[in-house]
């Protein structure tokens, strides 16, 4: 008996780690976090001009194209806290997926993405295409 009920609070456990993942983090949490110093690794899926022309600060941009063969250059261990987004949410939902797969082990997309972040105006960084601080 006591085994079965270690194997169902493991079963447990498990679940709200995996249901963790699909709770998208809200833009508000998201500048709190970074006025704290606690925001998680923060993930722009989207094309590199893409990325140029707007992004959110403090943000890593590897398209989600490249992402499974580039995931080593996250840095990170696999249980560190990530955020994905991308424009409307679609192509940071391939990456969830995709970063799940690799097992990582918390994966969240940004609420509405950067759709909602505009619609909130909050800031953006622009980089210009001569930059040499974030090469390709």
């Amino acid at each position: 008996m006591r085994n079965a009920s270690l194997a169902a609070l493991l079963m447990l456990a498990g679940a709200s780690v995996a249901m963790a993942t699909d709770v998208p983090l809200a833009a508000e949490q998201l500048v709190q976090q970074q006025q704290t110093g606690q925001a998680p690794l923060l993930l722009d899926v989207r094309h590199t001009d893409e990325f140029r022309d707007g992004h959110i600060a403090g943000a890593l941009n590897i398209p989600v194209e490249e992402l499974a063969s580039r995931a080593g250059a996250l840095g990170v261990p696999h249980d560190r806290e990530i955020v994905v987004y991308c424009v409307s949410g679609r192509r940071a939902a391939r990456a969830q997926e995709t970063l799940l797969s690799l097992g990582y082990t918390h994966v969240r997309q940004l609420e509405g993405s950067l759709n909602a972040w505009r619609q909130r105006q909050l800031p953006l960084v622009r980089e210009s295409a001569a930059d040499p601080s974030h090469p390709h």
